[in-house]
């Protein structure tokens, strides 16, 4: 198995209601588990909600002495500002008296862009901090759209930014990785000895367990008959089966298809731009058609294909697509694009 993916495993390694009572029935919390309930005495800042199925949320406990949680507040701030409601919630906790708290997130103002709130009794503390012997802050929990926690730790590792971004994305599940670290070994293993049956026989065991969640393998499997077997036309035939068993993961299709055009460890003598561009086109179709993000699939697969014209057509139509916060995602590629489509209208004018 390639280090990257060895990497995101080992680094990452219906709504359920638990009570604020939980830690005082001697319960732990651990990654995995439910998450607890929130008793808040009052809200600060933003608006009430319980913590609801179908929303990722980080709940923050801090307080306003203490300097690695003025730390962590830009931090926060800068992330939540990526992301709309539905889709994460972030909110401080504070066991601190109502006037101190008020003083201090009316002096942060916009620096403080998330919902703050007071605890009832430190009954949520005992819930969620005591329960997880954490004694530290500032801690963050990290809880998955399905409700169950899936990061305890501080806010301010890489960790925590890494584990944000694939619990929103669904592909990032503790336990299962925790489960799968043996088959893992093994595959490494296969894949160093090049005992090919076993690699194929291992991946498959481990992706069947959770496609989404170990969708790296997925990929690995692409490289290993590219590059390693030397076999394009048992990725290609990979490549089908893919775009046929996993309709319903469209950024897995256009990562498929952005891999055959643009890694540079592929022979251009073994990339196949027309399976690249089924992949990319299958994303659109089986996600959201107007999705920037595989409109932006499409466009590389086309500016590889040489397809300039189209490239910049559909790269402008990914940025007027995206909301404003991220339409600067697509503005590098789209003034790629741009130049080099001037540059070939200059050849064909001379």
């Amino acid at each position: 198995m390639n280090a990257r993916i060895w990497i995101t495993f080992a680094f990452l390694a219906s709504l359920m209601w638990v009570a604020p009572a939980m830690a005082q029935r001697g319960q732990k919390l651990k990654v995995g588990d439910p998450a607890p309930g929130l008793s808040i005495s009052e809200w600060v800042k933003g608006d009430e909600t319980a913590i609801k199925g179908g929303t990722t949320y980080i709940v923050e406990f801090w307080a306003t002495w203490c300097p690695p949680c003025r730390k962590s507040i830009p931090h926060l701030t800068e992330l939540k500002s990526q992301y709309t409601d539905d889709e994460l919630r972030i909110i401080g906790v504070t066991t601190e008296e109502p006037d101190v708290v008020k003083g201090f997130v009316k002096k942060q103002g916009r620096r403080m862009g998330y919902t703050v709130v007071i605890d009832k009794k430190s009954a949520t503390d005992r819930a969620w901090m005591k329960a997880a012997g954490q004694n530290g802050i500032p801690t963050a929990f990290i809880v998955g759209p399905e409700g169950k926690v899936q990061y305890i730790g501080s806010p301010l590792s890489d960790e925590f930014d890494a584990t944000v971004e694939m619990v929103m994305s669904g592909r990032y599940n503790k336990k299962l990785i925790d489960q799968a670290r043996s088959h893992m070994k093994a595959i490494d293993r296969a894949r160093e000895m090049k005992n090919w049956a076993q690699y194929d026989t291992l991946t498959k065991e481990v992706i069947d367990r959770d496609p989404r969640i170990f969708f790296e393998l997925i990929l690995d499997r692409v490289d290993v008959y590219m590059l390693e077997q030397h076999d394009p036309a048992k990725a290609y035939a990979y490549v089908s089966e893919v775009i046929e068993t996993y309709p319903d993961d469209p950024e897995l299709l256009s990562w498929i298809g952005e891999r055959i055009a643009t890694n540079p460890q592929i022979p251009d003598s073994m990339r196949d731009m027309d399976v690249a561009l089924v992949a990319v086109q299958a994303a659109r179709t089986n996600g959201r058609p107007n999705d920037p993000r595989f409109v932006a699939s499409e466009a590389e697969i086309r500016f590889h294909r040489g397809e300039y014209d189209r490239a910049v057509e559909l790269q402008e139509q990914a940025y007027f697509l995206s909301i404003p916060r991220r339409k600067e995602l697509f503005r590098p590629k789209l003034e790629a694009y741009r130049s080099k489509q001037a540059e070939m209208a200059k050849l064909e004018e001379g």
